[in-house]
């Protein structure tokens, strides 16, 4: 959506609610208390409306030829590769892809909401979770730069140099994985983050304003390089990435069996982990 219908949409749903949702400035634009209440709310909501989506869906029968498939902001290329892998080798159903956290895709898993999902990798998932886990792919991570940034132009930032900035993490509790994630990442390495900035909200790939403006650095993946206006992508040194695996249901139906073999094939004909060798855990392992 341009800038103009959308300015005038949030003032309609201003109008209407007849709250303030977000407070404006030439910079930038923040949520109101207001806001983020709704804006929590609403989440809320969305996962209510797409559990009874699922569940009526299910009702219709098990062999519906529809299987949900989550995935996280850094995931989107992965699941997309998938989808096509299935179909080119005539797949028996078709994907339902549905961007989320993996919190929420493992959660929806654990209750066959879903029937997959590229996530982060979490320790101990299979078990907790009673879903399968295969390692899917390690995302290379890239620093999102202002172009204006004396590394903007370089082959790679020191990771050193890149802590020292103020760094732009998604907001908590939706983004609290990654965070977690990220700072143990940075402290295996040496450092501490010390400055942060928090996104307005998610999608947080969508929120790099504060990067192009010089407010912020961020760490982001090379699929979101396109779509970041005034920001520079460049690798760190030492190279880091973002270890995601695919989570199935358990036990699986044949449908689910044919979606997983078509994500370890693709992962292993395009060389997808690079860090860590393909592995397979189950519930009762």
């Amino acid at each position: 959506m341009s800038q103009s219908p959308l300015s005038r949409a949030i003032r309609d749903l201003e109008r209407e609610l007849g709250v303030v949702l977000f407070v404006r400035t030439t910079r930038r634009v923040e949520l109101t208390a207001a806001g983020s209440v709704l804006l929590e709310r609403s989440r809320q909501a969305l996962i209510e409306i797409d559990g009874a989506i699922a569940d009526a869906r299910r009702a219709v029968g098990p062999d519906s030829g529809v299987l949900g498939i989550g995935y996280g902001p850094f995931s989107g290329a992965v699941v997309t590769r998938i989808a096509e892998e299935a179909a080119a080798n005539g797949a028996g159903f078709t994907l339902r892809l549905e961007e989320e956290v993996t919190p929420d895709s493992l959660r929806r898993l654990a209750v066959h909401e879903l029937a997959a999902a590229v996530v982060m990798e979490t320790p101990g998932a299979a078990r907790r979770h009673g879903v399968r886990i295969d390692s899917m792919r390690d995302e290379p991570l890239l620093a999102a730069l202002p172009e204006s940034h004396a590394y903007a132009g370089a082959p790679a930032i020191p990771l050193a140099v890149f802590v020292a900035e103020r760094i732009l993490l998604p907001r908590e509790p939706a983004g609290q994985a990654f965070n977690v994630w990220f700072r143990a990442v940075v402290r295996s390495a040496g450092f501490e983050l010390g400055r942060t900035l928090e996104t307005l909200s998610a999608p947080w790939d969508r929120r790099m304003l504060p990067v192009a403006n010089g407010e912020a650095v961020c760490p982001f993946v090379a699929e979101w390089a396109a779509e970041a206006e005034g920001v520079a992508a460049v690798p760190f040194d030492p190279p880091l990435s973002f270890p995601t695996d695919l989570a199935s249901c358990w036990p699986p139906t044949d449908a689910v069996n044919e979606l997983v073999e078509a994500a370890c094939r693709v992962r292993d004909a395009e060389g997808w982990l690079t860090q860590r060798s393909a592995r397979t855990v189950l519930p009762e392992d």
